[in-house]
């Protein structure tokens, strides 16, 4: 742009404004169109970009007026390329829309909405706000026309979306109406519609936008039946309208009044105002006229008309369409055949190159096809390398971890058997050896110690067998009727004898002796034997308690073992139940017991776990479903 100033309304050079304001004056004429080419040479003569794109403006102009087809296009195209080029895409969409003006004033609504989706895409790959909303106000009024109403909506809500996001500065006052205009009318949804009539009142920026409102929501009340809210904003609409006479013959201000007159039962006034209206609108607003004052004979003859009326226009509009598809086959038709025989022409001059241009697309085809076919074959073996080497990846941790547990298993074991081992060896040729004296006080003490090895060694011995059986499900449950108490009562006897000294061990109950539980009773045992056992380990002083409980959980029964012993840390919680898991590595056992009996309560369909809330030592739960022996079963506190 020159650095010259600009003190005019299109900021292009002064000296060529008065220019330009003397070819638009003159564009319904062709000396419009000499003035028109002076611009331009001036315009590129000065280097004013915008000047030249107003420039072109004219023609387009003049052959709209003039309804000058396929220069009207021509002039359009030249406009979108300058303005293009010059980087004022206002112009671009400009001409655009004044394309789609013609098409729609000359009843090729059809061609009109393809040009509108053009426009639609063209913007949106600018990001220009203006062409954008220009292409879907334009759709909207052209679905309009062709009474695709639903269509019309869409595009107007979608353009006042558009308008409030992008275009802020703007009046969405039209757009409201027209949107409380579809609900009103087509829609049927009157709450939308007064609530987009309530949004239009609130964006009113001038006089005519009131009196627009206004109309509307007479409209509106009428149709919701408020007929008190309608008269009163009637008067107001009157009372506006007074000095302003560019209402008089508006379709919605006659469709206000001859409504009022139908409420005032004044039909034949409201009839007058019927056939002011243009169109076929008329013909149903004397059937609503003919309705509201009982002649339903007149109200149907103008029903008639209207529907009549209503299909010649969709008859029109159908053939229109068709016409207009017609031409545009025969466009193609055209451009194919001219194709066709440039191609012709062009294969008798270039056979050979054409031989050779195929032969050279096929060799590069198979090329290709062979090449893909080998890197195909290559990824998939590479694939199946790699899948074979995952797994015998895994394969080779599993027996790595397998080899590390077995080595441990193998020297926990070792450890665990040779120390009850040693002292039953050794106590027993204490005892057996003549030449050791020995009391027998201390005969009878030498022979507990083999006792209790001997059992602990049994322990051990069955805790193996047992994890054996139940891991390769060999064992068979057998589930019978067994008395709780009876149950638990030799669970306590059998560990009786490992209990510290200073360590109370005793057991409670919720149940009678007669109360039975249908279970496998050596499984229930063992997940008592065991759970006593490890409390025995980590409890000095204070007691071991095992209670059976009816209440603690809703159709189960619950075993629990509480102790007063040193308790388990809280990093230690989640790992307790894992196989040879200890608290001490150092102490005495293999690790095994807790996990045998949560493989144990899985097995019965129950589980052992770890009360966490109790803080004075431990409290394992052992909880069962409650199949009780269905006879004679008496619950006691």
């Amino acid at each position: 742009m020159p650095c010259t100033a600009q003190n005019n309304p299109y900021k292009i050079h002064d000296s060529l404004y008065p220019i330009y304001m003397r070819a638009d004056r003159l564009n319904k004429f062709p000396e419009g169109l000499s003035v028109a080419d002076s611009l331009r040479h001036e315009a590129l003569r000065m280097g004013d970009k915008k000047a030249e794109c107003l420039a072109y403006t004219i023609p387009l102009k003049y052959y709209f007026k003039q309804s000058d087809c396929a220069k009207l296009e021509a002039a359009v195209e030249k406009l979108k390329k300058v303005s293009r080029a010059n980087d004022y895409l206002q112009y671009y969409y400009y001409a655009y829309n004044q394309l789609i003006a013609y098409y729609f004033n000359n009843n090729r609504s059809l061609r009109a909405l393809q040009t509108a989706e053009k426009m639609k895409q063209d913007a949106a790959k600018d990001r220009h706000p203006y062409g954008m909303y220009a292409c879907i106000r334009a759709m909207a009024k052209i679905y309009y026309s062709r009474l695709q109403f639903q269509m019309a909506n869409e595009c107007n809500m979608q353009a006042l979306d558009y308008m409030l996001k992008e275009l802020p500065d703007q009046d969405p006052t039209q757009l409201y109406l027209d949107v409380a205009q579809y609900y009103t009318r087509w829609g049927e949804n009157y709450g939308r519609a007064l609530e987009y009539c309530e949004k239009a009142e609130e964006s009113i920026k001038t006089e005519r936008a009131a009196i627009l409102v206004l109309i509307q929501k007479c409209i509106l009340m009428n149709e919701m039946e408020r007929y008190g809210e309608f008269s009163q904003l009637y008067k107001r609409l009157m009372k506006s309208t007074e000095q302003n006479k560019s209402f008089e013959k508006d379709a919605f201000m006659l469709e206000v009044k001859y409504l009022k007159c139908i409420m005032d039962h004044d039909y034949n006034r409201a009839h007058e105002y019927a056939d002011r209206i243009q169109g076929s609108d008329a013909e149903w607003a004397h059937a609503r006229i003919y309705e509201a004052s009982g002649m339903y004979p007149q109200c149907i003859a103008a029903l008639r008309k209207w529907q009549a009326v209503k299909d010649s226009f969709t008859a029109q509009l159908q053939q229109s369409d068709i016409a207009e598809l017609n031409a545009q086959i025969g466009n193609e038709h055209l451009k194919m055949e001219n194709l066709r025989l440039e191609l012709e022409q062009q294969h008798t001059t270039s056979r050979y190159r054409t031989i050779l241009f195929f032969t050279i697309i096929t060799f590069l085809a198979l090329s290709i096809c062979y090449l893909i076919s080998y890197l195909y074959r290559r990824r998939k073996v590479t694939n199946e390398l790699r899948s074979k080497n995952e797994e015998l990846r895994i394969a080779r941790d599993q027996a790595e971890v397998g080899n590390r547990m077995k080595t441990a298993f193998i020297q926990n074991m070792s450890h665990e058997i040779r120390t009850p081992l040693n002292s039953i060896v050794g106590f027993s040729q204490i005892i057996t050896d003549p030449d050791m004296k020995v009391s027998t006080e201390e005969a009878q003490e030498y022979s507990r110690l083999i006792q209790r090895n001997s059992e602990q060694l049994t322990t051990l011995v069955n805790n193996l067998l047992s994890l054996s059986d139940l891991e390769s499900r060999e064992y068979v449950v057998r589930s019978d009727a067994y008395s709780c108490n009876e149950i638990c009562r030799e669970a306590i006897a059998a560990v009786v004898y490992r209990k510290p000294d200073g360590v109370r061990l005793y057991y409670t109950s919720e149940v009678s002796d007669d109360y039975l539980i249908q279970t496998d009773n050596q499984l229930v045992r063992r997940v008592l034997i065991n759970l006593l056992t490890n409390s025995e380990k980590h409890t000095t002083e204070g007691e071991i308690h095992l209670h059976c409980s009816l209440t603690e959980s809703a159709d189960h029964i619950t075993f629990s073992v509480i102790d007063t012993g040193c308790g388990i840390p809280a990093d230690r919680i989640s790992t307790i139940f894992k196989r040879f898991e200890k608290l001490d590595p150092f102490e005495q056992g293999t690790g095994l017991g807790l996990n045998i009996c949560r493989i144990i309560a899985e097995r019965l369909d129950g589980e052992v776990r770890l009360d966490t809330d109790y803080t004075q030592g431990t409290r394992f739960l052992f909880i069962l479903p409650l199949q009780q022996y269905r006879e004679s079963q008496t619950p006691v506190n």
